[in-house]
């Protein structure tokens, strides 16, 4: 018996989302305006063009959302933020957080600036959740870009959270 293509479209949708299940991503939302300001400031880029300060008003965010993957990957709190528009220039940052529900630490984060995706080879464990102020906070954080070639920037700054988070988030 042949597959017709029902069964196939089928089969290609359910493997799509087993998939995505695995993965233990972030948050799936598109961040929209909130009333908090954030900045960042971008040091010591070995990228022309990075360094600078992103943040000339409110960020948008996402709600933070508990996410309990299936496999090893961590049970995390998650949100994602952008409109973190370049002060002076175009472009702006935006990225992934991740935190473990009732830690004081970042697990894990994506940060872009102008396009180009950087996270921390050494771990999170200097980066702090404040949740009684709403915010990440990080202080001379080296990053590496995810795309293999060994950029660096160096990261200091403050990104909001909202304040209506789930249990222990």
């Amino acid at each position: 018996m042949r597959p017709t293509f029902r069964t196939l479209q089928l089969a290609a949708t359910c493997a799509a989302v087993a998939l995505l299940a695995a993965c233990g991503g972030g948050n799936d939302d598109d961040p929209s305006p909130s009333d908090q300001p954030g900045v960042l400031t971008v040091t010591g880029s070995t990228v022309d063009g990075l360094n600078g300060i992103y943040g000339d008003g409110n960020i948008n965010l996402t709600d933070v959302d508990k996410k309990n993957p299936v496999g090893s990957y961590p049970e995390v709190c998650t949100f994602r933020f952008d409109g973190a528009n370049r002060v002076g220039g175009s472009g702006q940052a935006f990225g992934d957080i991740r935190y473990r529900p009732n830690e004081g630490v970042v697990y894990e984060a994506f940060l872009t600036f102008l396009g180009r995706e950087f996270r921390a080879d050494d771990g999170w464990s200097d980066v702090s959740v404040v949740r009684d102020t709403d915010r990440i906070r990080m202080l001379n954080k080296t990053l590496v870009a995810t795309d293999g070639s060994g950029a660096r920037v160096t990261v200091s700054g403050v990104i909001p959270m909202r304040p209506n988070r789930p249990s222990g988030c």
